[in-house]
């Protein structure tokens, strides 16, 4: 499941309803907003708008809590949203009035001791929401191996995970350093961030940041929605066939070491198989083998470490360098479109 974030001051900007709608399209399903916040009171407005959108277009709502703001939010929104409930409301009784399907627990901090608490309360940790919390706060955000054992752990116990990444920037957290759950997705593209998160088996992904750009947008799409990791390509040579930005490929069931072999090659009919452009193929170079390969002359392939040049290898171009992680979630059957950028 993918979500975004928007936070109470968001909902009075320009255009607020058309951003939400443009989500939605984009393949999100889940709007995620805070009501831990100074003055929730002149805020409550806000909140009921959000709210009204999320029923509009058909979008889950979670919101995070606690006492205070629980006691002070309309009874419809808490009946139906998910309640991200913080380590205080383990113990001083707020989680014993939130229907165990409503709610959701705080899973960088969750212990087992806070399992058997919670079990004694009642709760049943079957399909149990856990979220991890997001991290403003430059060089504190968690580490990417524990939160794989953590989601271990979790999934162990039969709870689902969330987690952030980062949004477009310019940031507008207090700090501006963007809102990921792991440190080292402060700095790497959100889309690779929330395909990474995908493949440590987080169940939900969440843009913790207020904005995300058509740009990223697309990109989820692609890969959560449609399957299909986009890859674009710069630095484009003469000769480069048009069908190669028009097709959906795969990785070939049977994948190499060394590259990536586009199993469509035969179907591109491509007709321009000279010798041109053999130059050192470095990791990210698009190639094609041309008529001194022989029977594999057409055969495009993406290069996963450096070869050599080869007088039967015609480069095309490159993958831009922010795409380059990307090739290494790139599996057998795993299917990719060419971009040209």
């Amino acid at each position: 499941m993918l979500g975004f974030s928007v936070y109470l001051d968001q909902s009075t900007s320009d255009n607020f309803r058309e951003y939400v709608k443009d989500m939605k399209d984009s393949g999100f399903s889940e709007i995620y907003t805070t009501t831990c916040i100074p003055k929730l009171a002149d805020h409550l407005t806000d909140l009921n708008y959000i709210y009204d959108l999320s029923k509009e277009f058909e979008l889950h709502m979670t919101m995070k809590v606690d006492c205070h703001s629980y006691a002070l939010i309309d009874n419809d929104i808490l009946n139906d949203a998910t309640l991200l409930i913080d380590d205080e409301a383990l113990t001083n009784g707020l989680i014993s009035h939130i229907n165990n399907s409503n709610l959701a627990i705080n899973a960088s901090t969750i212990t087992s001791e806070d399992l058997h608490d919670l079990k004694m309360q009642n709760v049943d940790l079957f399909g149990l929401n856990a979220w991890y919390n997001y991290y403003p706060h430059p060089n504190t955000g968690l580490d990417l191996t524990w939160l794989a054992q953590k989601n271990h752990w979790l999934h162990k116990h039969h709870m689902k995970t969330s987690g952030f990444v980062t949004g477009s920037k310019p940031f507008s957290d207090p700090l501006n350093e963007g809102l990921p759950t792991l440190e080292r997705h402060r700095s790497l593209s959100p889309f690779i961030a929330a395909v990474e998160l995908s493949k440590l088996e987080t169940d939900n992904i969440i843009i913790g940041d207020s904005y995300s750009g058509p740009e990223l947008r697309k990109s989820f799409k692609s890969f959560f929605v449609d399957g299909v990791i986009p890859l674009h390509m710069t630095n484009m040579k003469i000769g480069v066939p048009d069908c190669l930005f028009k097709m959906t490929f795969h990785n070939r069931k049977d994948p190499s070491r060394d590259v990536i072999r586009l199993a469509e090659s035969h179907k591109m009919k491509c007709h321009h198989f000279d010798p041109t452009n053999n130059i050192e193929r470095v990791f990210g170079s698009v190639t094609m083998d041309n008529i001194n390969y022989g029977p594999y002359t057409g055969e495009v392939q993406i290069v996963c470490r450096h070869l050599p040049a080869s007088q039967r290898v015609n480069v095309l171009g490159e993958i831009i360098t922010s795409d380059l992680k990307l090739l290494s979630y790139i599996d057998a059957g795993t299917a990719f479109k060419i971009i040209p950028r």
